[in-house]
């Protein structure tokens, strides 16, 4: 089997992660590193063993890699997109895809021209409790859903809205109300000093709350996010409660150290604690290794460019049911809204 060769681009700590996950992966070596930042650029290349290069296009024509993975802020990952798809490399975009609508479908329409896989690096979808909690879902084992709410640290809001897809499917209707305040940001926050948008079009980390709510069709039922700033990122990523008519799933406050979270009630929660913790490294090794996987193996990517730009849909659908103070009504893509609808779990 060909041997892959995969190249970063970004010297921050998700680059770090996908440099490094893809040198476990079998018949897959990462050989390059590009940053704006030489210094950087070149101390990520030494610490793992790999060349460091400040241009995008130089680094494609010299290294000729098979897969580019895109590690940069979020509204810098247009060029790097569109340049490693024009070089004939397969890209893994970290999230959120992109900064606008009109962008990531650019990228996506981009990689359909050239016949490229574009996948988005929403890796707590590789999470072995979430993989279990969707199977069950889909196979009708916690009974028709009623009422699922999620609470969480702003940083997490765009990891909660995928995984909310990737449990449901996509949501028939969305309303929701945002409090921001500048001056309120922790100060120890990555994200001091930014917008709350960034552009207007886009939710990004809300100061003080955040809060959706969704109805889904097919069944009908209703799903809420809550998210703050204020929020003890340390001690509590997330937390879910899922009730339906065969029993409830709660789990608490996932960690760094455990994304799976502490599983609380119902009968699902004896197997997910059965389940070895998963770290955040651990959750890029996963979503990577499937992703080359993928690209081995000739399938699609585990979470498509069209993935990647549903999610951004969905978010600006909330960002102008806030502004407007009105439900917005969704347009869902062909298909089973609810993974359960289809024989086997569809997957979104």
């Amino acid at each position: 089997m060909k041997e892959l060769k995969a190249a970063i681009i970004g010297t921050g700590g998700a680059a770090r992660l996908h440099l490094l996950a893809y040198n476990k992966c079998p018949h897959c070596r990462a050989t390059a590193v590009c940053g704006g930042n030489p210094s950087r650029a070149e101390a990520l290349g030494r610490e793992l063993g790999v060349r460091a290069y400040t241009s995008v296009e130089r680094m494609l024509e010299t290294e000729r890699p098979d897969i580019v993975s895109v590690a940069t802020l979020e509204w810098d990952h247009e060029l790097p997109v569109l340049l490693s798809l024009g070089a004939g490399c397969h890209v893994l975009c970290e999230k959120v895809m992109a900064h606008t609508i009109a962008v990531g479908e650019g990228m996506v329409a981009a990689a359909r021209r050239s016949g490229r896989t574009l996948g988005v690096n929403y890796n707590y979808r590789s999470v072995p409790a979430h993989r279990l909690i969707r199977e069950e879902i889909a196979g009708g084992r916690l009974g028709v859903p009623a009422l699922y709410a999620a609470t969480m640290h702003s940083y997490l809001w765009s990891h909660l809205l995928d995984l909310l897809r990737f449990f449901f499917g996509d949501p028939a209707e969305v309303s929701a109300s945002i409090v921001d305040d500048q001056a309120l940001r922790p100060p120890t926050s990555a994200n001091a000093g930014l917008p709350w948008v960034f552009p207007a079009e886009m939710l990004y980390h809300p100061s003080v709350g955040a809060a959706a709510t969704f109805r889904f069709q097919d069944p009908d039922f209703i799903a809420t996010m809550s998210s703050s700033a204020m929020v003890p990122l340390r001690d509590c990523l997330w937390s879910f409660a899922l009730f339906g008519t065969a029993g409830p799933l709660t789990v608490d406050c996932a960690t760094l150290e455990n994304l799976g979270g502490t599983p609380g009630l119902g009968p699902l929660a004896e197997r997910l604690r059965a389940l070895p913790p998963c770290s955040y490294p651990e959750s890029f090794d996963l979503s990577v290794s499937e992703f080359v996987a993928a690209i081995l193996e000739g399938r699609p990517a585990p979470v498509a460019g069209e993935d990647g730009l549903a999610a951004m849909r969905l978010d600006a659908a909330i960002v102008e049911a806030a502004r407007t103070g009105r439900s917005v009504k969704l347009t869902r893509p062909p298909g089973p809204a609810h993974p359960s609808a289809a024989p086997g779990g569809a997957k979104t």
